[in-house]
């Protein structure tokens, strides 16, 4: 077993922000409504700006349908070849001279385009820092979320009434897990990628300042390991590790070319594992559920729990890094806003939900387990979870 000594009661949770540039001044959503001009001084004016709001939410539905029109012409594909005006790209694209010309002024108010007016005439220039964002093949492409819009969620969304009004149970009365198919988890699992990265720094951070050290042997276990990101990204950074992902028959080679790309295939495993019917394998130092736990049901976040328990070494850490609302009643974090507004579009795109921290405490005592710290991401909080007494519980 790896020797460490790890003191977490005195480890600094506030690494979050470690590292990370000054905030947008928009705030990364650009506000449609300037609210300057809008009083709050008597009923009927409090009404008034309080329909404001409401229709700024309504209209949220622009952006995607906008973007991803984008990209269903091909857009970004166009502009990734060069600036180009709205006559250029509407013959290269064989699309309506007008209609262009509207559709890029929307990606130029979200902020996707840029436009320059140079010698009387406007060019739309592709910002190169959405360019591998918004085309396919690169890891932190968005395609692939983009195609789980088309395919599941448009359909989904306008179904959500009766999901409220019926729920996700099953014949039985038992809720069920998330129906996402193999073919959409797939264009799911390289849409999110992005999120992979900022939560991987705060994790190790921790890990580091908790004493796991680079030089020594380190096995990570990365159950329903997706594109394998997470745990690669921790391979990068402690060179001396070795991570299994398991996932299923389709996925795991997805997995695997990208272990590679990552550079670290000779150290990443991928087994294709139903993770339900058989056991994990060996004792693990170090085991991840990155957005899985969401698309459970308790019954089968009980089932994870113990599976999970009966690989950990005693001095090992589970991580968790999924949508855990912490104060439901008062969602004034980015973290719990985010978490409820993914808790409805679970529930509209075939069960799931966004569990609250309390919630996960008793499903670790069931287990034998226990939390030894609480981190927070950008749009994710990270679980930390031992073996119940074994490690010194961080506040």
């Amino acid at each position: 077993m790896v020797e460490r000594s790890v003191n977490l009661a005195t480890a600094a949770h506030d690494r979050t922000r470690a590292g990370a540039g000054p905030a947008r001044p928009d705030n990364g959503v650009r506000e449609l409504v300037d609210y300057n001009y809008l009083s709050t001084t008597t009923g009927e004016r409090k009404t008034i700006r309080a329909a404001h709001q409401l229709y700024e939410h309504l209209i949220s539905l622009w952006a995607p349908a906008i973007i991803e029109t984008a990209h269903d012409l091909g857009v970004f594909a166009r502009l990734s070849k060069g600036p180009g005006t709205v006559a250029e790209l509407a013959a290269d694209l064989d699309t309506d001279q007008r209609a262009t010309r509207v559709l890029l002024g929307g990606l130029v108010a979200y902020g996707v385009l840029e436009r320059s007016d140079d010698d009387g005439e406007s060019r739309y220039v592709l910002p190169e820092e959405f360019r591998h964002a918004l085309l396919p093949g690169g890891t932190f492409s968005l395609v692939g979320k983009m195609a789980h819009d088309r395919h599941v969620a448009w359909a989904a969304w306008r179904n959500l009434g009766d999901a409220v009004r019926h729920g996700t149970r099953d014949r039985s009365g038992n809720d069920r897990t998330n129906q996402i198919s193999e073919t959409n988890y797939e264009d799911l699992t390289f849409g999110i990628n992005f999120w992979a990265p900022p939560i991987v720094d705060v994790l190790s951070s921790f890990l580091a300042e908790s004493g796991w050290r680079k030089d020594q042997a380190v096995s990570v276990l990365d159950v329903g390991c997706g594109t394998g990101l997470y745990s690669q990204l921790l391979l990068e950074r402690f060179p001396s590790w070795t991570a299994e992902g398991i996932d299923a028959p389709r996925i795991i080679p997805l997995a695997t070319r990208q272990a590679e790309k990552v550079g670290v295939g000779a150290r990443f495993t991928g087994t294709v594992r139903d993770f339900w019917q058989h056991g994990w394998g060996e004792i693990v130092d170090l085991i991840l559920f990155a957005n899985i736990f969401h698309l459970q049901t308790d019954d089968s976040v009980q089932k994870l729990m113990r599976s999970a328990a009966d690989v950990l070494a005693p001095d090992g850490l589970i991580c968790i890094a999924d949508q855990i609302v912490v104060d439901e009643a008062r969602p004034t974090t980015a973290q719990d806003r985010f978490a409820l507004l993914f808790a409805a579009s679970m529930l509209a795109t075939g069960g799931g939900d966004a569990y609250a921290l309390s919630t996960y405490d008793q499903w670790l005592a069931e287990a034998g387990l226990e939390r030894v710290a609480v981190l927070e991401a950008p749009m994710h909080r990270l679980l930390l979870v031992g073996h119940a007494g074994r490690h010194t519980r961080a506040h």
